[in-house]
């Protein structure tokens, strides 16, 4: 097991031939990621923002299971669960939803050009933040985003998007000479979150649907959308979860996301109908039990509440142009 090793990751077995790759603080590997063998394949969920990282989960992977990697799926279209795509032979099938092919094809180019322009200053202005800070959540989180930007600019001379070649919609199941897989295609987080369930091991992939003792990204996502996958995954009883981010989880972190995001709406409708104004989010404390949560780029709590604030205040105009059309 010695070469199933890396400094950006550290692996945890969950059943014979299921492993999740988590990320560790210091590495490059920034989110999660998983490696299923099913007996004639391998499949990896996932595959990191660093190309150096998805390297060592490539030979990882090939460590731990007896056949090649011929088979990679991503869970949605984020840099940080993408972009390890082409340090994968050619002959690896890469699958996704359409919607994340089109996502990953639309998003990336405009992504990776503001990295080049905008992240070397986003280092220099963070490192002198941490200079300053004394606080050691904050400055953890400082940290944490030191590093998914230096991640970045280590990858960013040799990048090349390699987008998924195998598309589908709904439901995905393969069934292997070891164990069934199935792909279940949901929301929230964006328009398109792919899950990887393994039906006898009660062991689920979770993508970015799920943040352990982490503050979920909520910007952009649904949050209708997401309570309501989190309650389908619920259903399923399953036992381990692995989040995109944080440890492995258990099935009440299920609950403490619906929880979260339900405190946040909230928070946010309450200062809508208060009257406040939109200055007023960064000044908002983190509610408990979240209070001890951390991110893993600065600010994300803000983020999420401005995001929800902004989403409650279009609710209450729509709300109030449909009584007044209800009126006249």
């Amino acid at each position: 097991m010695s070469n199933a090793k890396s400094r950006h990751f550290q692996l945890q077995r969950l059943a014979d031939g299921v492993y999740a790759a988590v990320a560790s603080e210091g590495g490059y590997a920034i989110c999660n990621a998983g490696i299923v063998d099913t007996g004639d394949r391998t499949i990896v969920f996932d595959t990191f923002i660093s190309l150096n990282a998805a390297k060592d989960l490539l030979r990882v992977a090939k460590r731990l299971t007896p056949q090649n990697v011929i088979r990679v799926v991503n869970s949605h279209y984020h840099s940080d669960h993408v972009r390890g795509n082409q340090v994968f032979p050619p002959d690896v099938d890469i699958l996704s939803t359409a919607t994340t092919l089109e996502g990953i094809a639309h998003e990336e180019p405009e992504e990776i050009e503001w990295e080049r322009e905008d992240i070397p200053k986003a280092i220099v202005d963070t490192k002198s933040k941490l200079r300053l800070e004394k606080d050691p959540k904050r400055r953890r989180e400082l940290v944490l985003s030191i590093v998914y930007y230096e991640a970045i600019m280590k990858s960013l001379p040799k990048l090349k998007t390699r987008l998924p070649n195998i598309t589908f919609e709904g439901d995905l199941m393969m069934h292997g000479t070891r164990r069934q897989v199935e792909l279940l295609s949901l929301s929230g987080h964006t328009a398109s979150d792919l899950v990887l369930y393994l039906p006898d091991e009660k062991i689920v992939f979770m993508g970015d649907l799920l943040f352990v003792n982490m503050h979920p990204y909520l910007v952009g996502g649904s949050p209708e959308r997401w309570r309501k996958s989190l309650r389908k995954i619920g259903k399923l009883e399953v036992q381990t979860l692995v989040p995109g981010h944080g440890p492995v989880g258990k099935p009440s972190d299920l609950s403490l996301v619906d929880q979260y995001i339900q405190t946040l709406e909230s928070i946010a409708r309450n200062m809508v109908k208060m009257g406040k104004s939109p200055e007023a989010v960064s000044l908002q404390p983190v509610p408990p039990p979240f209070d001890n949560w951390y991110s893993s780029l600065e600010g994300i709590f803000a983020m999420n509440l401005d995001f929800l604030y902004k989403y409650a205040n279009q609710e209450a105009q729509r709300a109030h142009w449909t009584a007044e059309l209800t009126s006249t």
